[in-house]
C-alpha cells in the first residue's frame, strides 16, 4: 500500500484480481472483494474511475482521463481522484505500485 503522503503522479494502478465490479441500472456501481466478501458502493464518478483503471495506468493519466470526461470538473479533481484511489487501495480493490521505490 502507498504511504499517506501525496502519491506520486507516476504510481502504477491496476485492478485487484480479487475484486469484482457490477454497474447498477442507475449508473452507480458496487465492488465486491472476493476474499473479505465486503461490498463497496461507488457513485457515478467512482464507476467512471473504475472503468478507466487498466493494467498499469498511472495516477496522472487516470486523473487526466477523468478530467477530460467530467463536464466542468472542479479544481480539486486531482485530489478527489487520489483520495478515491487511496480508498480503493486501502480496501485492497486495486493495487498501487510506486515504481520509484527501491527494491528490497
Amino acid at each position: 500500500m502507498v504511504p499517506t503522503e501525496v502519491m506520486r503522479a507516476d504510481v502504477k494502478i491496476r485492478r485487484s484480481e480479487r475484486a469484482v465490479f457490477r454497474e447498477l441500472a442507475d449508473g452507480t456501481g458496487v465492488l465486491l472483494h472476493l476474499d473479505s466478501t465486503a461490498y463497496h458502493g461507488v457513485n457515478r464518478i467512482g464507476v467512471l474511475i473504475w472503468s478507466l483503471i487498466d493494467e498499469g495506468t498511472t495516477l496522472s493519466v487516470l486523473t487526466d482521463d477523468v478530467r477530460s470526461r467530467v463536464m466542468d470538473p472542479p479544481p480539486e479533481i486531482a485530489k478527489d481522484v487520489e483520495e478515491f484511489v487511496r480508498d480503493l487501495s486501502s480496501r485492497e480493490l486495486i493495487v498501487v505500485e510506486d515504481t520509484s521505490a527501491p527494491d528490497g
